[in-house]
């Protein structure tokens, strides 16, 4: 096996897998006391299967409690999930993430502090330096994403241009004249972006590009291929969940066989979709993550619903984490658009109140030189436009100002008749990938 380097790397991730064993244990215990005595969604339902925090012998104990979903999140909204007193909480994020109500995600000093120290681990591996200009290119839906990264990279001491509200346009121009070393953004937009750079009259060769990292959607690797040989940039791949860990609780390293898991703050696990049974590492299914250092909002078997594959072996870099490989697909009812997540029932409520009345509609994502966009396809009945034209075109404006603002992304309302998307609404269907 390769000696770790301690230069410009976390030699925790070089433990021993005794120690990770050892250490797993404590911090499991700590979490399971800490949620039982001070969480009372946990409390309940430990005690509903008859479970005691001092069942924890071992990590491997954890497979014996209760899993953790999106939903107990926000049918605990704001505060029931939170660890510590509200005054020891110094920032609250509040995520729709395409569910009813909100989530509302709270952070201690020390909390922010893991986070930070997550960014850097990984932008470190990624050689970003003082000299590097970074450049934030995401939908306001993943706003938090780049907070966490962007922190990271300040406190490297690079220079950092903020996630915008800009056109492409803009943004290429911003990233010609700043000379960007570095860009974060998904690898749909990216792909769109370099796309465009040639259309602006703007030759690559005169870009100072040098790195991209690709957050909220899985590098396929055909793809980093294209832009790593296209274009001569190097592309790295994070993975990451606002609600436990962050944006950086895996990536890669220079061997990409796999994301290394933080597994210094969480325990990964995968179960299968429907039986929940735990299975070994190497087989596919949904990735389940324990948190282990978050004190304002532990977690305790999160179900992600992302698909993907746990590896525990060593990896040839040297490092010890385990690793995940990149997500396949969903197992939940989410959809996920550039990185955002949307629900289809979550929407329909949407237009209802928009509108005031039940509307006929099918949600349309679109891949255009490999980006992803929404349309939402509505039914222009007699019985919803009984206006003029333009009070129609008025309710779209807003309509779609408001689905931003809601969904974190940007969408196009389409009026049709309903014969064009009744062979949609016959079967059902209400997302449509086109």
């Amino acid at each position: 096996m390769k000696q770790p380097e301690s230069q410009g790397k976390d030699t925790v991730e070089f433990s021993s897998p005794e120690s990770w064993g050892q250490l797993h244990t404590e911090l499991l215990q700590s979490t399971v006391n800490r949620v039982y005595t001070r969480v009372p969604f946990y409390r309940k339902a430990m005690e509903k299967n008859g479970i005691k925090p001092d069942i924890i012998d071992s990590a491997l104990d954890l497979y014996a409690l209760p899993f953790t979903t999106r939903k107990d999140l926000s049918d605990n909204y704001p505060y029931n999930f939170f660890a510590v007193p509200l005054r020891d909480i110094v920032r609250i994020h509040s995520l729709r993430l395409g569910i009813s109500q909100p989530l509302a995600l709270g952070y201690t000093k020390q909390d922010i502090e893991h986070r930070r120290g997550l960014a850097i681990r990984f932008l470190t591996s990624c050689h970003v330096i003082p000299e590097d200009i970074v450049q934030f290119c995401l939908d306001p839906g993943l706003a938090v994403k780049a907070c966490d990264l962007a922190e990271g990279a300040e406190a490297l001491g690079a220079l950092v241009i903020p996630p915008d509200p800009l056109s492409t346009d803009a943004r290429i121009r911003i990233l010609a004249d700043f000379k960007t070393t570095t860009i974060v953004t998904t690898p749909s937009y990216l792909v769109y972006l370099l796309a465009k750079i040639p259309e602006m009259g703007i030759p690559l060769a005169s870009l100072s590009l040098r790195r991209a990292i690709l957050v909220g959607e899985s590098l396929a690797d055909a793809l980093r291929d294209n832009l790593e040989v296209e274009f001569g940039i190097q592309a790295i791949s994070a993975y990451g969940i606002m609600e436990a860990g962050g944006p950086c609780l895996a990536y890669e390293c220079e061997n990409r066989q796999g994301l290394h898991v933080a597994i210094d703050h969480v325990i990964p696990e995968i179960v299968e979709p429907g039986t929940d049974k735990v299975l070994p590492a190497g087989e596919a299914g949904e990735l389940v993550i324990t948190t282990l250092t978050a004190r304002a909002n532990p977690l305790v078997r999160f179900r992600t619903g992302d698909i993907t594959r746990l590896i525990k072996e060593p990896c040839a870099c040297g490092r010890t984490t385990w690793r995940i490989m990149p997500v396949v697909s969903r197992c939940d009812a989410l959809i996920s658009v550039r990185g955002v997540l949307l629900d289809s029932t979550l929407i329909e409520k949407f237009f209802e109140k928009m509108a005031q009345k039940k509307l006929d509609f099918v949600i349309i994502v679109k891949n255009r030189q490999g980006l992803q966009s929404v349309e939402v396809w509505v039914s222009v009945s007699s019985e919803f436009f009984t206006g003029s034209l333009p009070d129609l075109h008025n309710w779209i404006r807003i309509a779609e100002t408001a689905f931003e603002e809601v969904f974190g992304i940007g969408c196009i309302i389409k009026p049709v008749e309903l014969e064009t998307i009744a062979r949609w609404l016959s079967t059902g269907q209400k997302v449509v990938h086109l």
